[in-house]
């Protein structure tokens, strides 16, 4: 069973969980989403406001197919293939999303553990921040590491931060910047300060987003990321994770660098 709807400027999908061994398709255009966006945020409203990062890929021009992370999401709410979900669109790659157990009557969100019954939507809605006032603050990674090794460091890693993780390649040791870095949050300006830190060593960058026909999600960090590589003493590949410590009033970076196979 699948459904779409557009309400205004919102695109309802309505589909079955199905099952968690077969991938999960979307009837969303490609349009709707960032350009070359390969993947989304989806938060269910129950008010934790957790988002979980899910690669997708389009399947054609009106649908995508959910990868990486949808497994982890279908576990954790513990669904079941005649579960109905709603997704609601919220802009860009956001999209929020309600669990029915059958049609009209909404589950219960119990982060306890234990099971989930049936109970029909509470009367008082829980009362939740305007993204208006505060612009929301992902956690977890927010970029989709693109290698076996990136993937097990984004399992593995734990981080109070929201954080990223890049390749640090041979081509990338010989250049003076850092390009394909993912923007930061939606109150960072497009062209900002950064403090690089690991342990001991800090130093000032500075970042620029990408304009014109690059991605508008992602831009680099130049004048001064060369001399924190020299003062890391990086010389060979490595993973680097970086942790988005603050972004107000300046940028801050914590970064560590692993090495990988």
């Amino acid at each position: 069973m699948a459904e779409s709807h557009a309400k205004g400027d919102a695109l309802r999908v309505i589909k079955a969980a199905g099952e968690t061994s077969r991938p999960m398709r979307l009837p969303i255009p490609n349009g709707l989403l960032p350009k070359d966006s390969n993947h989304v945020y989806i938060t269910v409203v129950d008010g934790s406001n957790h988002s979980y990062k899910i690669a997708c890929t389009p399947n054609g021009w009106k649908e995508i197919t959910l990868g990486r992370g949808w497994q982890r999401f279908y576990h954790e709410y513990k669904l079941n293939p005649s579960n109905i979900l709603l997704f609601k669109h919220k802009g860009r790659d956001d999209f929020s999303v309600r669990i029915f157990q059958s049609p009209g009557v909404e589950r219960t969100y119990d982060t306890s553990g234990d099971d989930s019954g049936d109970e029909t939507p509470p009367q008082t809605p829980r009362k939740r921040t305007s993204p208006t006032e505060v612009p929301r603050r992902r956690m977890g990674c927010i970029n989709v590491p693109r290698s076996s090794a990136a993937a097990e460091v984004e399992q593995t890693f734990q981080s109070e931060h929201p954080f990223f993780i890049m390749h640090i390649t041979k081509r990338l040791l010989g250049i003076h910047f850092l390009p394909n870095v993912p923007h930061f949050g939606d109150d960072v300006n497009d062209d900002a300060i950064v403090n690089l830190r690991a342990g001991e060593i800090s130093v000032q960058a500075v970042y620029g987003r990408y304009v014109g026909k690059r991605r508008r999600n992602c831009g680099s960090i130049s004048q001064g990321w060369g001399d924190f590589l020299r003062k890391c003493n990086i010389t060979v590949p490595k993973l680097a994770v970086f942790e988005i410590s603050r972004t107000q009033p300046e940028v801050e970076l914590l970064v560590q660098f692993v090495d990988f196979e």
